[in-house]
This record gives structure tokens, C-alpha cells and sequence, in this order.
């Protein structure tokens, strides 16, 4: 998806984390979705005996930080 955006063959709705990440390495740019942008929730839930993974734990510690 985001190699046709690149050559210039389309576009797509994505989470502005993920642009910036991929705009050093891609000829991307991100732009708003209306005057405000789109309003989102992520709501995130994990099992009792999953909640000593450290890569889940990583992922939502992330996932509170980025707005």
C-alpha cells in the first residue's frame, strides 16, 4: 500500500506514526483528513496469564504515549 502511494498510484487512510516512520525511508507525506482530522479511540484488552508478556506490556506502554 504504501509502495503505490509512493510512486504516486494511490493513497490511504494510515495512523500519522506510521507515515512519520516510513517518510525516511519513502517519498510519502501526510496530509489531514478535513479541518480537524479524523477522531480515533484504541482501546487495547489481554488475558490475565498474558499479562507478564513484555512485548504486549511494551505495545501498550507505546500505544498510551502516542497521541
Amino acid at each position: 500500500m504504501l509502495q503505490m502511494v509512493a510512486a504516486g498510484r494511490g493513497l490511504c487512510a494510515l495512523p500519522g506514526w506510521l507515515v512519520n516512520e516510513y517518510s525516511k525511508y519513502m517519498p510519502i507525506q501526510s496530509l489531514r483528513f478535513g479541518e480537524h482530522g479524523i477522531n480515533k479511540q484504541i482501546f487495547v484488552g489481554i488475558r490475565k496469564d498474558e499479562q507478564d508478556i513484555d512485548y504486549l506490556n511494551e505495545f501498550i506502554a507505546q500505544a498510551k504515549q502516542t497521541k
